[in-house]
Formats: structure tokens, sequence, C-alpha cells
């Protein structure tokens, strides 16, 4: 049983098995091998290529997401036709306010998330 000959390989062959083989279709499997292991190394940088770009997309759309609502607030605030409001003391000021806390409560969400 210590026999090298009753040994088995990585691949769970003996020595004798390989024997059974030619030298060619040996080679060619090894070819093989190589072949595919050099398409799981193409596979596996693709796949990182694609998460990289998935999470930097990820995080310009939640900054972009961030000044959206300020921006349609301001948008519709500052339309060109009259507001009552607009005459009030407090009402720029509470505009303001508005804006930049839904920017923050944006950010603070997304960040929660993961997402910035």
């Amino acid at each position: 049983m210590s026999d090298n000959s009753m040994r088995s390989g990585p691949a769970g062959l003996t020595p004798k098995d390989l024997d059974a083989y030619s030298n060619d279709e040996l080679r060619a499997f090894l070819q093989g091998v190589r072949r595919y292991r050099r398409e799981m190394v193409l596979l596996h940088r693709k796949s990182v290529e694609l998460y990289e770009g998935s999470r930097v997309a990820r995080r310009v759309t939640a900054w972009l997401v961030v000044f959206m609502v300020p921006t349609l607030l301001g948008g519709i605030y500052s339309a060109n036709f009259h507001q009552p409001e607009t005459a009030l003391v407090w009402a720029w000021p509470a505009f303001l306010v508005l804006v930049a806390g839904s920017g923050v409560a944006m950010f603070a969400h997304l960040r929660r998330r993961g997402c910035i």
C-alpha cells in the first residue's frame, strides 16, 4: 500500500490510470484545462469590472437624487407667476429651510442605505 503506484494524485488518478492515456491525450487535456483557467480568469476580471462600474453608477445616481428634490422645489417656487405667499416675510426663509432640509434628509436616507 505504501507503493507510489497506489497513491492517488490531485485529480484522484493513480499513475496506473495515467498510463492508460497517450501523451497526446494528456497534452490535449492539459490544454483544455489551461484554456478553461484562462476563460475563468477573464470572466472574473469582467465581473469585478462590472461590479465596480455598478458601484460608481449607484453613487452618482444617489448624488443626483440628493440634488433632485431641491432643484424641483426651486424650479416650481421661482416660476414666473404670481404667488401670494411670496409677499409674506417668512416665505423665502421657510422655502430655503425646506430646500436645505429635503437635501439633508435625502442625503441621510441614502447614507443609511449605503448608497453614498
